[in-house]
């Protein structure tokens, strides 16, 4: 990852261009959409006697506009996922092609590493963009099916509770127990589409043989597969910690001072440096996940 290192400008371009495509689609259609519907339709929510007929009688009202909507929303997920997924790809094929370049024998230096070029990774990408999306759609779409089970159950169970108590209490447990049950899900999906990924593109496999795949090399050597995961997730987690830690400081200053407009002001260069670095590291830590992944498909 270190010796391929534009990998890492890629990924922040890639957020950059995530944002930009973002607002732009809140701002061209789904803001107008909105602001067309009415806000006082919202008001009367807020203020109805009964909410739930207010707001059944909002979506009966507001249908089309409602699908509208979520057809833009779903639209934008495809683009965006079909991006991500040209990326993916396109990262993979320098990793693997640094694996095979390096050779069996651990080199004494990174250089036999340094074989990223834009050719290179845009062959990657049109070659495998494809099948990387498609991976990413089934392997989550079976994450989603699994937590859909607790969440349709607590539903379910709501509607049949009589008073207004036990619909809370079995509200409350059922959220809590499908995040107990999406946190170890997320991260086996997580790892598995990692593998499959590095499958794909190394041996040029569809995406449901590279699943495939992937789910039986992983279930075969699933403890390297899983400590290569949280190694990554705690260093994820603690290195975020400890850059956010550094604005920590300004924020208490912020908050206790009576000249805060001033403050936000004065402090507004070290908020961006530190978010620019929080994308710096979360993309360098994504691109070293696919990288051991990588390293673990191709090991000889």
């Amino acid at each position: 990852m270190v010796a391929n290192w534009p990998l890492i400008a890629l990924r922040i371009a890639e957020s950059f261009l995530f944002v930009l495509i973002v607002i732009g689609s809140i701002v061209a259609a789904i803001i107008p959409i909105a602001v067309a519907a009415g806000v006082s339709n919202f008001d009367s929510i807020r203020n109805a006697d009964n909410p739930g007929d207010a707001i059944a009688a909002l979506i009966v009202g507001h249908w089309l506009i409602i699908v509208y909507v979520l057809a833009i929303i779903t639209v934008l997920l495809t683009v965006l996922i079909a991006i991500h997924s040209f990326v993916e790809a396109g990262n993979a094929k320098i990793f693997v092609e640094a694996e095979h370049g390096a050779g069996p024998a651990m080199p004494a230096t990174r250089d036999p590493y340094r074989v990223f070029t834009m050719d290179r990774w845009l062959q990657g990408g049109r070659m495998a963009w494809w099948s990387v999306f498609w991976i990413y759609n089934a392997a989550w779409s079976v994450a989603c099916l699994i937590i859909l089970v607790p969440l349709v159950l607590t539903i379910v169970s709501m509607l049949l509770a009589d008073t207004a108590g036990p619909r809370v209490a079995i509200g409350c447990g059922g959220l809590a127990i499908s995040v107990i049950i999406f946190i170890p899900v997320a991260i086996i999906v997580a790892i598995w589409t990692q593998k499959a990924i590095a499958i794909c593109v190394a041996r040029a496999a569809t995406a449901g043989a590279a699943l495939r795949t992937a789910w039986s090399e992983m279930r075969a050597d699933f403890g390297r597969h899983f400590a290569v995961a949280a190694i990554l997730f705690a260093i994820t987690f603690g290195g975020g910690m400890v850059i956010s830690s550094f604005t920590l400081p300004f924020s208490i200053m912020q908050g206790t001072s009576h000249a805060a407009p001033f403050m936000s002001l004065a402090f507004a260069p070290a908020r961006i440096v530190s978010s620019f670095l929080q994308s710096i590291f979360s993309s360098a830590v994504g691109l070293w996940f696919l990288a051991s992944f990588v390293g673990l498909t191709e090991e000889r």
